[in-house]
């Protein structure tokens, strides 16, 4: 342990001792904290003090509460507590002065009662109590059952048994729920099913999940089939609801015993499924001794060949089962079978054999290959699956099929086989390759491998913000574009962004702009720096934006309309500080209501981390406020600025929008000069206009200069 660990750890184990129960709170506290985050994979730094905490805890439970401290202390027993903690939880649990406290109670109780075989009969009496007390809360109670939930001793299914036959429709379902666990049903599946068919239809998570026990699993691959011999139907049954291992067992043999297809394939997907014998045997070893015979039985379906269980023999086997010698049976499958679930099974199962294998079946990677270009069948999972396993297996053994992939696949395994080149380090082998069908896509990918974009793989991202998706017409542009997506920044790079915001297109300037604002564009490649040798161009472009009319909207297929405003103002935010005449300028000469009010957000934020207001910021703020032809709302908002402006520039400004007609821009502009340093130099122009301003409908602004002005006079 690290010298700042131990420290910490003496630091809290001085805490947990304190005689302040505060402070011994809040040790426990963080000792949760630290609890919960382990559901991120770290490890609680305070899990080697558990003694210590329980004794703490069990300290504060045994004193007065102080706040949340007997809340804070079953919070930690719920994770730590013993046997021996028992009757202290009891007590709280007795004593309990609110929900919260007897909530950790009872979670608590759950932990210290499974510490023990034997469990503590005080504190499972209390919890009995809780569960079967009619003038309890329903909720209460289903905590109470539900902190018996790890809990096995006799006594409590016959507890769950009385619970089921309440009144209530939410204990039922609570019971039966616990009751509708595989061994349980053995005994109470005729009272389950009675209760189930007594709720109604839409009666909630709870009822579904019983419901669905009930059904029991019935196979992966053959669920809406019946078998027609009555022997296997019963074993069937036998499967899906045993009443014994040996019965279920005895089922099991069966059915992987017979002749019948079906049956067989019902058997095999009980053996690999989670949810089939290893969900309703109780002791797992017996189910281990079948391995040997089922995957002889898998491999016998495969050989003779009996379709339709190849499905299952195929998943059985799957990967984690697969041999060497299992190569025959997969070739031979693959030019048999017309099943596209037969097929992606057997691709998969390739894996196994193919993957990190000394020698390699080459007829086993003609046959995936073979699939992948074979016309009959269309792009499907198995096709995609067969790329997956042969770029994963092979590496770079698999670039000719993939490129082939590339020059004779339909898109859609074009953009697979992209992905997985790339993957496989192909991009630095094959570029030229690549970027050609890349671009023969146009401006969207024909699909996204595990969420991936293959342009953006093979070019580079981002495309841009808010042009994503346009392909440059021009040559040129197009090339300069390329070349600003590459990972790297040299004077290429520079001449590329310098192209682009120098041509008379939207789109390729609004995308050199994306370029430079955007974190993930110049700045990822090569730093601040990268910025600077276009700083002014780009500030000069932003300006020209800013004053022009919307972009054509089809130039944008996210953003429409507003993608040039967008793009620039987007500029505009990341440098308003360090260029408040750029901003002075673009509040000035907005071209639209919508760019006012990104550049006034954007004063905003000049205006809270300055100490004093740009003086050209200042006039273009009171200009926009002294204008008829802009909205009023706009020209307030422009005031209100100025009054929240930093020093004293704002001043002439407030001043000059008073002389204003409207009684809202007057109203707003005085309300800016209610400052002790300015109101009495000022008081004769606000004496004045409060004189002559209305007395109701008025401003809001208006109320509150009168009050100020009056306790003034006072």
């Amino acid at each position: 342990m690290s010298d700042d660990g131990e420290s910490r750890l003496r630091e809290f184990g001085a805490r947990l001792e304190s005689d302040d129960i505060d402070v011994v709170r809040g040790a426990l506290d963080d000792f949760q904290q630290a609890q919960a985050d382990t559901r991120w994979g770290v490890d609680n730094p305070y899990r080697s003090l558990a003694d210590e905490i329980r004794s703490a805890a069990r300290d504060l439970l045994e004193q007065p509460p102080s706040g949340h401290s007997h809340a804070s202390a079953l919070t930690v027993l719920w994770h730590l507590a013993t046997q021996a903690d028992a009757d202290v939880i009891a007590d709280a649990l007795e004593g309990a002065p609110d929900g919260e406290v007897r909530e950790m109670a009872l979670r608590a109780s759950g932990t210290a009662l499974a510490a023990d075989e034997e469990p503590n009969q005080r504190l499972f009496a209390l919890i009995t109590a809780m569960v079967l007390d009619d003038g309890l809360d329903v909720e209460d109670r289903k905590a109470a059952l539900r902190a018996l939930d790890d809990v096995d001793f006799r006594w409590i299914e016959d507890l769950i048994v009385r619970v089921s036959e309440s009144p209530e429709p939410e204990l039922q379902m609570c019971a039966a729920a616990r009751l509708a666990t595989p061994l349980r049903l053995r005994v109470h599946r005729d009272r389950v099913s009675r209760l189930a068919r007594s709720w109604p239809e839409a009666a909630g998570w709870w009822a579904e999940h019983v419901r669905e026990a009930l059904e029991g699993f019935h196979s992966t691959y053959w669920k809406d089939t019946e078998l027609d011999d009555p022997e296997l139907r019963e074993a069937h049954d036998a499967l899906r609801f045993p009443l014994s291992d040996e019965g279920c067992l005895q089922a099991f043999a069966t059915m992987l015993r017979s002749e019948n297809p079906i049956a067989v394939g019902i058997a095999l997907d009980h053996y690999e499924s989670s949810e089939g014998l290893r969900h309703v045997v109780e002791d797992q070893d017996r189910i281990e001794v079948y391995l040997p015979e089922v995957l002889a039985r898998a491999r016998e379906v495969l050989s003779r060949p009996m379709p339709p269980a190849e499905v299952s023999a195929l998943n059985m086997i799957g990967v984690r089962h697969a041999e060497p010698g299992d190569a025959d049976l997969l070739v031979d499958v693959l030019a048999r079978t017309d099943s596209d679930t037969v097929r992606h099974d057997a691709v998969w199962m390739a894996y196994g054999l193919l993957d990190e294998a000394e020698i390699r079946d080459e007829r086993l990677i003609a046959a995936l290959s073979d699939l992948i270009f074979d016309p009959s069948v269309g792009f499907s999972l198995q096709k995609e699956t067969a790329i997956r396993v042969l770029a994963d297996s092979l590496g770079a053994e698999a670039d000719d099929i993939l490129l082939r992939a590339l020059r004779e696949g339909e898109p859609k395994a074009q953009a697979h086989a992209a992905y997985f080149l790339v993957r496989t380090g192909g991009l630095d082998r094959h570029r030229a390759t690549l970027e050609e069908v890349a671009e023969s896509w146009g401006d969207r990918s024909p699909q996204y491998p595990w969420g991936q974009d293959p342009i953006e793989l093979i070019f580079g991202k981002p495309h841009s913000v808010h042009w994503e998706g346009h392909r440059l017409a021009d040559p040129d542009l197009y090339r300069a574009h390329k070349r600003l997506r590459a990972p790297t920044v040299d004077e290429s790079y520079h001449q590329a962004l310098r192209t682009l915001l120098e041509s008379d297109d939207q789109a390729a300037v609004g995308i050199a702009l994306d370029h430079w604002w955007s974190p993930d564009g110049a700045v990822q490649r090569g730093g601040e720096e990268a910025r600077e040798p276009e700083r002014t161009l780009v500030l000069d472009r932003v300006r020209e934006v800013l004053r022009q009319p919307p972009s054509p909207a089809e130039l944008s297929r996210d953003y429409g309309a507003e993608a040039s405003h967008l793009t620039a103002l987007s500029v505009l935010r990341l440098v308003a500080a360090e260029e408040p005449s750029l901003l002075a300028e673009v509040v000035a000469t907005a071209a639209s209501a919508y760019v006012r009010e990104r550049a006034f957000d954007a004063v905003e934020e000049v205006f809270h981390d300055a100490e004093d207001a740009d003086l050209r910021l200042a006039e273009a703020l009171g200009n926009v406020a002294c204008d008829a032809n802009v909205p009023l709302d706009d020209r307030v908002r422009a005031l209100g600025l100025l009054d929240e402006s930093p020093g004293t520039n704002s001043v002439v400004a407030l001043v000059r929008a008073t002389r204003c007609p409207e009684v809202e821009v007057q109203a707003a502009a005085a309300w800016g000069l209610m400052y002790d340093e300015f109101i009495e130099d000022h008081r004769a122009l606000l004496v004045a206009l409060s004189a002559n301003w209305p007395v109701e409908d008025a401003p809001w602004e208006v109320t509150r200069v009168r009050d100020v002005l009056t306790a003034g006079e006072e």
